[in-house]
């Protein structure tokens, strides 16, 4: 079962991450795995797992897991008005996220992040993207995907969309230290020592 939360206005929104062996188990400290699916390997033997996909992926596959997940979304009985993809390390407030979907809600755009297009076509930057019901159903229209994928998971995602069509993406307005890495407040310093793809 996929959690759903209710951001302002009554906007439906799935949170959805990718955890794996090289994931800290103190990750569930963030406020987004809260809300989030967790989406593991098949036979993983960490906690914190809420679906377990058909495969074991590695760092240089994590395409295949971004498409196992979106396969499983598709066929979740009910689907949500915003999909939100998230780094398991990101460090970014549920507020703040609400705040960007809500934004996101009154505009055309269908696709918002870092917004990339070095490839031909647009796709997001992978600590956070979201994109709305209508991206997920043309993803469960082009299923089996057979094509061969990039290495880089955010490039695949655009790879299967295909689109150059700029009124369809536009970029997150949300503060660098809602990224990874590091944050900082008037409180609390985090820094992570490394990156599990470094």
């Amino acid at each position: 079962m996929t959690p759903v939360r209710e951001a302002p206005n009554n906007i439906t929104t799935t949170v959805f991450m990718f955890r794996g062996d090289f994931s800290s188990p103190f990750y569930d400290i963030f406020a987004l795995h809260k809300r989030a699916t967790r989406y593991c390997d098949k036979d993983t033997t960490i906690d914190g797992c809420d679906v377990k996909l058909p495969r074991n992926y590695r760092w240089g596959n994590l395409s295949d897991k971004l498409v196992d997940a979106l396969e499983h979304m598709c066929k979740a009985p009910e689907k949500t008005d915003f999909y939100v993809k998230a780094d398991d390390d990101l460090i970014m407030s549920d507020s703040k996220l609400d705040e960007v979907i809500r934004v996101m809600s009154t505009t055309d755009c269908q696709v918002a992040g870092g917004i990339m297009s070095s490839q031909g076509f647009y796709w997001p930057l992978g600590q956070v993207y979201i994109f709305k019901r209508e991206i997920l159903e043309q993803f469960c229209q082009k299923f089996p995907i057979t094509m061969k994928l990039h290495s880089s998971e955010d490039i695949s995602f655009g790879m299967i969309l295909n689109s150059k069509d700029t009124s369809r993406f536009c970029n997150l307005n949300t503060p660098a230290n809602h990224w990874h890495i590091n944050y900082e407040d008037h409180r609390v310093k985090i820094k992570y020592f490394t990156q599990h793809n470094e």
